[in-house]
């Protein structure tokens, strides 16, 4: 609006002709039309940037939701794997140390009697 005011007061102070401020006020509504046209045209590439970006989020949502289902039950597997390894081998630890617990105890039992043996009897 400020630039056809202008025009106006050019041609109120004459400065410009009728015929110049008639085309000076043809060629600023042209520009309205072509701006208004522009924003459209921008408008129009905005909405289908964001149909193309929702789109593209559905996808790669549908995606992740495929891959997880493909992978969870490799992940369950592999975690009662890891789960009946790690219970063998608490098993053979406890085993093992029973195996020791008892053959100390031999050796302990072992070493008293020997004690024994060659300790002098009293009569």
């Amino acid at each position: 609006m400020p630039e056809k005011m202008r025009v106006l007061d050019l041609l109120e102070a004459g400065k410009i002709s009728a015929e110049e401020a008639a085309r000076l006020l043809e060629s600023l509504g042209k520009s309205r039309v072509f701006d208004k046209e522009k924003r459209d045209q921008v408008e129009e590439k905005l909405q289908r940037f964001a149909a193309d970006v929702n789109r593209f989020a559905r996808e790669v949502g549908d995606k992740v939701q495929i891959m997880y289902k493909n992978v969870e039950p490799k992940i369950k597997k592999a975690s009662h794997t890891a789960l009946e390894k790690a219970a063998a081998a608490l098993d053979e630890l406890a085993h093992t140390i029973h195996d020791s617990l008892e053959k100390g105890e031999a050796a302990v039992d072992k070493a008293v009697d020997a004690v024994d043996e060659d300790a002098p009897r009293e009569n």
